[in-house]
């Protein structure tokens, strides 16, 4: 019988992870907001049962940890040509779509485990969340995660250094979070409204890829 081979878009990923996991330093921001957070309430707010300022602190704490990803996204190609690799990495034996599925598989997971951890440790420290706000606020934090890491990504593709890449995306940021600070009385007041979110944010990443892949194709 014939030996199933990974796809090589799954062996990319899996070696960008790989990379990241063994520079802990890259995770160290990534704790910082829910703990803050978590801080923050226990000094200023405690005793506070506001289900209001509850869900908004929620999501809050899931918006500041999903733009961490950032740093990762817009290192995936501007850093690559900046440490002169980019040109090797044209060279593998693998479809350029595959390259670039691949590096954006490895930036999704990372930002989703820790809006989890956050959201959940917030939820069992204080234990004035329900489940509704915890779920809508995780699902927030990830459609935040996965629109910043499009973002990123193109333009990664677009810039000469990472710091620039990641300069450039920050910007989206504070804008994102302006939207969401306006708009979240009707995000939390309608049932629908993650879904609603969640295919808004799917259009404009599978655009985003599509955009970025075509760029990719072209170097």
């Amino acid at each position: 019988m014939r030996k199933m081979t990974e796809s090589p878009i799954l062996q990319i990923a899996r070696h960008e992870i790989r990379q990241v996991l063994r520079e802990p330093k890259f995770l160290v921001p990534f704790l910082f907001p829910p703990l803050l957070l978590c801080l923050s309430e226990f000094l200023f707010l405690s005793g506070v049962d506001d289900p209001y300022v509850v869900r908004q602190l929620m999501l809050f704490c899931a918006l500041l940890i999903s733009p961490m990803g950032v740093p990762l996204a817009s290192d995936s190609f501007a850093g690559e040509r900046e440490r002169g690799s980019l040109e090797l990495l044209l060279l593998l034996p693998v479809k350029p779509a595959e390259i670039f599925f691949g590096k954006l598989l490895a930036v999704i997971p990372i930002p989703f485990v820790f809006i989890l951890f956050g959201e959940s440790a917030y939820a069992l420290a204080f234990g004035n969340a329900s489940f509704d706000v915890w779920w809508m606020s995780v699902v927030a934090g990830f459609a935040f995660s996965v629109f910043i890491s499009g973002f990123s990504l193109l333009v990664s593709l677009y810039v000469n250094t990472a710091r620039a890449a990641n300069q450039s995306a920050l910007v989206s940021v504070f804008v994102l979070l302006i939207v969401s600070e306006k708009f979240s009385g009707y995000y939390f007041a309608y049932p629908y409204a993650p879904l609603v979110l969640i295919a808004a944010v799917a259009l404009f990443f599978v655009a985003a890829s599509l955009i970025a892949l075509k760029r990719f194709r072209q170097m």
